[in-house]
């Protein structure tokens, strides 16, 4: 596995349980995030091969923004979600 895999992995996780386990999504809808996952991973191993340095730090990059960025209008991002999530508990 490559250096720059495990945060495109972890960044992808964290969008899953964002939409199925705060937001309560069902899984059918976030297929796309599953395919564009193994995509920028196999994307990044590839610009790996060439720049190890710039692929391992776009990728903490990706993981950074998923963590504070929202990607959609309507929906919270992660931190967000997860900030609403743990006061209501």
């Amino acid at each position: 596995m490559s250096a720059s895999t495990g945060p495109v992995l972890a960044a992808g996780a964290i969008v899953l349980f964002t939409d199925m386990v705060v937001l309560g999504r069902p899984i059918g809808t976030e297929a796309k995030v599953i395919v564009g996952t193994g995509i920028t991973a196999l994307g990044l191993f590839g610009i790996e091969q060439i720049s190890p340095g710039g692929a391992t730090a776009l990728a903490y990059l990706i993981l950074v923004s998923v963590l504070f960025v929202r990607h959609d209008p309507t929906t919270k991002s992660p931190a967000e979600a997860f900030q609403t999530w743990y006061q209501q508990k």
